[in-house]
């Protein structure tokens, strides 16, 4: 095996230190992307198999041309390196302190050539190639060298590695995949890689347990809201019962009150008569008295007498004394009268002692209290509902006058207004952060009821409040008995 050091690079063109391989290096006139590469490949050149180890410094290498370079090169006829990373190093150490302040002249960040060709500074290139040569055996043994064959020509493969992570059986396993090495510090290490690896995985588990808690959130989230919904739906329901209970029961009761009206009639029928109850019986035996009936089957009158014996009829005086049964109209009453007269007393007199002991009608007050006391029971629960849903639906009024659960009180909604303590006189708004107390004004009204203040979906029991509500928005005020709407007022907020 023979050993070749080669310098090269681009200075007015391309330029080799000693003439071999002309044609080999112009390849790296193109550029690269690295600032810092070695490219290992094995060739098959005319002379024969030879392994090129190419250190470059490209893109920083300032010169007359564009996609100037330096660069370095051990050649190795007939063999291979095994020991890559020291070769690297070696030629690294070269550029630092041997190519730098000689050949290149740093500018700022970048380097610019001090020699306008390689042939004039063949006696010191000399002496780096022995330097160079030193070096490689000082850290390079003979086992790493071995001897190749043409089933280990580079295909084009490009094997890319970080310069420190570089070793001898990677390098080996690279050259029997016939894989052009790539060397370079600005690739990505296998710590790095490592580092980056685990901060992906991290990352992603993160995502994933923010992902998990997000969609818990969002399940517990919409199971709270159709649980809310499924007890909005229950309230709903309960409620709708609660109210057909009640309208039933305000049917039953107007049906027991009117029965009661009637009932109270009624009463005031069988108090006159029972007044007159005992004249009646006495003047149906008068008149059975009074009027027989003769052997033909006529009535006839019996006389009465007066003081003077004078025969007459009702107590009058009358010329005749009797009724001739072929003239039974000349007494100027029909026949059939006093009897239908009896039958229709009869007739009543049974009706009202059976009407005076029907236990039914003695139990009529006794059922409508009861029956008062369940709608206010239905009420009471509707409107605790209400208040649990704050549903601020209201029903509606029956009448515009009407009578309280006492029948004392009678009123007229159209005259009731609702007027404001505490509201100047003229003015229509309220003030935010004012305290107002409600009352109603106009006439009578059931005093049994109760107040309602919404400011939006605040919801306030009393007549007394403090507007929380910001400008621009509206409060209703409302007066109820049971879940009747006596009088409502909605006024703005300034």
């Amino acid at each position: 095996m023979e050993l070749e050091f080669q310098i090269h690079g681009v200075i007015s063109g391309q330029k080799t230190w000693k003439q071999e391989d002309k044609d080999y290096y112009v390849q790296f006139y193109s550029g690269q992307t690295e600032d810092v590469l070695m490219i290992v490949e094995i060739v098959n050149r005319p002379h024969g198999l030879s392994t090129y180890y190419n250190y470059l410094r490209n893109n920083n290498v300032f010169a007359d041309r564009e996609g100037s370079y330096f660069g370095m090169t051990l050649r190795i006829d007939g063999g291979f390196c095994r020991d890559v990373k020291s070769i690297y190093m070696i030629l690294d150490n070269l550029f630092n302190k041997m190519i730098v302040g000689s050949l290149l002249s740093i500018k700022g960040d970048r380097f610019e050539y001090s020699v306008d060709s390689f042939a004039s500074q063949n006696v010191y290139l000399t002496q780096v190639e022995k330097q160079f040569s030193n070096m490689l055996n000082a850290f390079c043994s003979p086992q790493d060298f071995h001897e190749i064959t043409s089933a280990f020509v580079s295909q084009g493969t490009k094997y890319s590695v970080n310069s420190s992570d570089i070793t001898i059986p990677v390098a080996e396993e690279a050259i029997k995949q016939k894989a052009k090495i790539y060397l370079s510090p600005s690739y990505q290490s296998k710590a790095a890689q490592k580092k980056i690896a685990d901060a992906k995985a991290e990352a992603a588990a993160a995502v994933a347990d923010a992902q998990a808690k997000m969609q818990a959130a969002e399940d517990a989230h919409s199971q709270s809201k159709q649980k809310q919904k499924q007890e909005s739906e229950n309230w709903k329901q309960e409620r709708q019962k609660l109210e057909q209970e009640r309208d039933k029961a305000i049917r039953d009761y107007q049906d027991l009150a009117n029965k009661a009206k009637r009932a109270e009639l009624n009463n005031s029928i069988n108090e006159k008569i029972s007044e007159i109850k005992q004249p009646l019986i006495e003047l149906a035996g008068l008149m059975a008295e009074r009027f027989q009936e003769d052997s033909f089957g006529n009535i006839q009158e019996k006389p009465l007498k007066s003081k003077n014996n004078k025969v007459g009829f009702w107590g009058n005086s009358s010329e005749k004394s009797q009724y001739s049964k072929n003239n039974p109209k000349e007494n100027g009453i029909p026949i059939w009268i006093p009897w239908a007269l009896c039958v229709l007393l009869g007739i009543g007199l049974a009706g009202t002692i059976w009407f005076m002991d029907n236990p039914e009608n003695s139990n009529q007050s006794s059922v409508i209290k009861e029956q008062s006391e369940k709608i206010k029971q239905l009420e009471d629960s509707i409107k605790h509902i209400s208040n649990a849903i704050g549903d601020n639906n209201q029903s509606v009024g029956r009448g515009n006058t009407e009578t309280d659960a006492n029948n004392t009180v009678k009123y007229n909604k159209n005259k009731l207004w609702i007027n404001i303590i505490g509201l100047a006189s003229g003015v229509k708004t309220l003030t935010a952060g004012k305290t107002y107390t409600c009352e109603m004004s106009g006439g009578d009204y059931p005093t049994n009821g109760y107040w309602v203040i919404c400011e939006g979906d605040k919801r306030i029991e009393g007549n007394v409040f403090t507007v929380s509500t910001p400008s621009n928005t509206q409060v209703t005020i409302t007066y109820y008995y049971g879940t009747e709407v006596i009088k409502e007022r909605k006024i703005n907020v300034q």
